[in-house]
């Protein structure tokens, strides 16, 4: 494989604020980079959230800015850099890639990659990428899903071309996480439940605050993340006093570190960089059955998983949970399945099998 890496490669990727694509594309350049393969990170927009997850060797490309002087600024840069790879992080960079390689003529071979459900996908641009997905995909070298899930669903609902879809999860940067030493050590954590996630409704972190108060009272519950729905979230728990905390964003491994049990409530995730973090350190997940944790959980063996919107079986199951957390290492012997090594390799493979 060494032999036929690609020379140089560039990641695209809208922003670097706080989410799970924006990670990912971070994440992956500077894998890309660890491996020895100069590698460009380009944004329309700049950020800090993920700067902790960038190597310093990454030359960044930004402000790119709007969507139209983005596609001009990509194709110019195409063809003046001629990076012999380029893969676009999520449904709008996807696009905007493309339109960028047509409109340049540049013998870039260019990749796609899709991260969520077209039926949640926000911005005009992104859903427009599910609709051009049979199009997309033929003008592509090759479409990267995040799970097996995805892939069916970009297939059989929006006709993007089978052959050309290839299902690599997201890196996930493993060697960050500190998991207690064994089953003892976790159980004599305090009984703190951990959730790490954009506040928006579709995250339903309400049913955690609802499933809080069926808890014994010296359960308390941190949930990290900032969005739109915090303020209504601090409303809603403004009863439980030290009960909740609400940081904000921040980075998360002290967080896992200092919780005995993680939670997700999301209402659909195509595949949940934060449940393999919290694996990574050595936490029992609870999770909704909504896609993307049932294959990483290996529909239960490394956790559980519960209804959407079940608030009851939710507490049952963070009850059990904090209760017996269970023996971490093989929650984090799973969980490094993600590394980011072995995803790069993913990549490197991709690049070759599709050129």
């Amino acid at each position: 494989m060494t032999a036929s890496r690609p020379r140089s490669i560039a990641v695209y990727v809208p922003s670097l604020q706080a989410g799970g694509a924006e990670r990912t594309a971070a994440v992956l350049a500077s894998g890309f980079r660890a491996a020895g393969i100069p590698t460009a990170l380009l944004v329309d927009h700049d950020a800090e959230a993920q700067d902790g997850f960038l190597d310093q060797g990454v030359e960044r490309v930004l402000p790119l800015g709007g969507h139209g002087r983005s596609i001009m600024r990509l194709a110019r840069w195409l063809v003046q850099e001629q990076p012999e790879a380029a893969v676009a992080i999520d449904a709008t960079a996807s696009l905007k890639l493309v339109l960028a390689r047509v409109l340049s003529r540049a013998q870039t071979r260019i990749y796609l990659s899709y991260h969520g459900y077209g039926d949640i996908v926000r911005g005009r641009i992104g859903r427009l990428a599910y609709w051009l997905a049979p199009l997309l995909t033929r003008l592509s070298n090759g479409t990267v899903c995040v799970s097996e899930g995805l892939a069916r669903h970009l297939v059989e609902d929006w006709g993007a071309k089978a052959g050309t879809v290839t299902v690599i999860p997201n890196p996930i940067p493993v060697q960050h996480a500190r998991p207690p030493a064994d089953a003892a050590a976790l159980a004599a954590r305090p009984a703190t439940i951990i959730a790490v996630g954009r506040m928006v409704p579709e995250k339903r972190h309400a049913d955690l605050i609802a499933a809080l108060r069926l808890l014994p009272p010296e359960t308390r519950l941190v949930m990290l993340g900032d969005g739109p729905a915090r303020d209504t979230l601090v409303a809603m728990a403004a009863d439980l006093q030290e009960r909740v905390s609400l940081p904000g964003h921040r980075e998360p491994w002290a967080a896992y570190e200092a919780a005995r049990v993680f939670a997700l409530t999301s209402t659909s995730e195509s595949f949940g960089n934060v449940v393999v973090e919290a694996l990574a350190s050595g936490l029992p997940v609870v999770s909704t059955d909504c896609g993307g944790p049932r294959e990483i959980l290996e529909d239960g063996r490394f956790g559980s998983l519960y209804p959407v919107g079940d608030v009851q079986a939710l507490a049952n199951a963070l009850e059990e949970a904090l209760i017996t957390p269970g023996d971490p290492a093989p929650r984090v012997a799973r969980a490094s399945v993600y590394a980011t090594s072995h995803v790069v390799d993913a990549y490197l493979d991709l690049f070759e099998r599709r050129r």
